[in-house]
């Protein structure tokens, strides 16, 4: 067993143009935070903040009315309505930010995965191809030094097991498996922003 075999809510393997329940993505997201405590739960505090943050915001809107905001979609959709889908403090930028950090986590993963041993390297590509764009300097400075501060290979992968006898190659695949469904899960929420035409570049 690893940490993504004993996961109690995972993320749904969704298929095109699928709606995203808010309840059990919520869920989802809250189990994969403590990911960033085996990369170093100091120096990835602010990331680990940001994500808990953006997922009370979308916990506290579903709250207020189950059904009325049982997806992800719907709750963006009210925002539009009421014309406050781009306020600072919006559930439509919270799920983009959200998304964000799980497109960071996807990436990271995935080049682990893919037979990348040098985490300092998986970071930095997963940080490149999420974040660092929508990052000021002074959160990019904060960043860079959460890179450095990554374990070794062996000792990280060995944080992922629940039962420490569990090969390397059975917890890659997982690993494997939790990024499928993580994936569509992304590719939704941007499919979705696409359609709505929501485009937050310089946010």
């Amino acid at each position: 067993m690893s940490l993504f075999s004993v996961a109690q809510h995972r993320f749904h393997l969704l298929s095109d143009g699928d709606q995203i329940e808010t309840n059990s993505f919520l869920l989802a997201c809250s189990e994969i935070v403590p990911f960033f405590d085996k990369l170093g739960s100091t120096a990835f505090s602010p990331v680990k903040s940001d994500i808990n943050g953006n997922i009370q915001r979308l916990r506290t809107k579903y709250e207020t009315d189950h059904d009325k905001y049982s997806t992800l979609q719907s709750i963006v959709d009210s925002e539009i309505d009421e014309g406050i889908y781009n306020g600072k403090y919006s559930c439509t930028l919270g799920l983009l930010w959200l998304k964000r950090a799980l497109e960071f986590i996807y990436v990271f993963l995935d080049t682990v995965v893919s037979g990348e041993h040098d985490l300092v390297k998986c970071a930095n590509i997963a940080y490149e191809s999420s974040l660092r764009k929508y990052h000021g300097w002074i959160v990019k400075g904060i960043f860079t030094i959460a890179v450095r501060a990554v374990p070794y290979y062996d000792p990280f992968i060995q944080s992922l097991k629940v039962d420490t006898n569990l090969r390397n190659e059975e917890v890659l695949e997982h690993i494997q498996s939790s990024l499928e469904q993580l994936k569509t899960n992304i590719d939704e929420i941007n499919k979705f922003y696409a359609i709505r035409e929501l485009r937050f570049e310089s946010v």
